[in-house]
């Protein structure tokens, strides 16, 4: 078996004037090989293996880091799947939780809705008992207001259905109509009071009544439109009807005055005050405060001077201050009601 020595030594190379190159071998017993090759083919061959050398290892290169980039993906997309399954878990445990809410509340709503229904028919019967009940009671309160009204000489708006000459006709029972027409008259007769001056104004002593009476400066005989309530500087002083004031200023011998105007021909007056709180244009109410009693003008102490006047003419307000007490509102009972679709006791 012969060993082969390649000694490829430049020296020995020869070049032909062809431009071949000649590759000289030469074996260990001193025998020559001589391969004549042309140089332009040598180079393509070298040049040839340079490329493929380097799109071999560009390849691998390549396939390298596609091969490492999947890996990752593929990481990711098991991580991504992971919590998509859990989060598909806490959803559905979401939903299974709102749906037993839903019935929860469905349940509440009904159970509220059956609440107010029964609640519905309690006050429908509870509002029918006390009409029934109050009806009486409310033509009792009726009857006295007209009276009290006639006697001092307010008019009342007429019923028409209260003469009973001359009429007749079949008996038909009254529907609740007549209950809403009965609490509409009612309504419209404490709009008039409420502007009538009822009560007295202030809490102190009556000192000198309406009409003729002895001067308290010269002891003459004097005309007194009004009545004097005995009090302290800085009692409080009330309106005694609805109205607009009409006057607040300091007025010669009545001192410090306040006028209301009740809109109806009714006027009061207050006089030898120590201060008023209100002006003129003011909308007050029965029982708001308006003042102070004091001893401004023509007075020998503190006291009140208070008038009623109807359509000018002055009018004994004693009689204005006894028909209040008749006036006291009449609170109707109310009985306990028992719902009959609910354990609840309306009262």
């Amino acid at each position: 078996m012969y060993q082969w020595l390649i000694n490829v030594q430049p020296f020995l190379l020869e070049v032909a004037m062809n431009e071949r190159l000649h590759i000289i071998i030469m074996d260990e017993k001193g025998k020559v090989l001589k391969l004549p090759v042309e140089t332009k083919r040598l180079l393509t061959y070298l040049v040839s293996a340079a490329v493929t050398v380097v799109i071999l290892v560009t390849a691998s290169i390549s396939s390298y880091s596609l091969f490492t980039s999947n890996r990752s993906m593929d990481k990711q997309l098991a991580e991504l799947q992971s919590k998509v399954d859990m989060s598909d878990e806490v959803i559905s445990e979401i939903q299974r939780k709102a749906e037993t809410e839903r019935k929860e509340l469905n349940l509440k709503i009904a159970s509220l809705r059956l609440d107010k229904a029964n609640q519905q028919a309690a006050f429908k019967e509870e509002k029918e008992l006390l009409l029934s009940t109050a009806v009486s009671e409310l033509e009792e309160r009726s009857v006295l207001i007209e009276t009290i009204m006639h006697n001092i000489g307010v008019k009342m708006p007429a019923d028409k259905g209260k003469n009973s000459q001359n009429s007749g006709g079949p008996f038909i029972e009254a529907s609740p109509g007549v209950q809403d027409e009965l609490l509409l008259k009612a309504d419209e007769y404490t709009k008039i009071i409420k502007r009538i001056p009822l009560g007295s104004p202030g809490t102190g002593p009556i000192t000198s009544r309406f009409g003729t009476r002895q001067d308290p400066f010269n002891g003459k005989r004097s005309s007194h439109e009004g009545i004097d309530f005995r009090g302290k500087t800085g009692d409080k002083i009330y309106a005694t009807a609805d109205g607009v004031v009409k006057r607040a200023m300091t007025n010669g011998s009545y001192g410090k005055y306040v006028e209301i105007d009740h809109q109806n021909g009714y006027t009061t007056a207050f006089a030898h005050m120590h201060s008023y709180i209100v002006r003129k244009g003011d909308r007050v109410q029965r029982g708001q405060l308006i003042g102070q009693v004091g001893n401004t003008g023509r007075s020998t102490g503190p006291h009140l001077h208070y008038e009623v006047k109807y359509r000018g003419k002055p009018i004994n307000p004693l009689k204005y201050i006894q028909i209040a007490k008749l006036l006291k509102p009449i609170a109707p009972k109310r009985p306990l009601v028992k719902a009959t679709t609910s354990k609840k006791i309306i009262k």
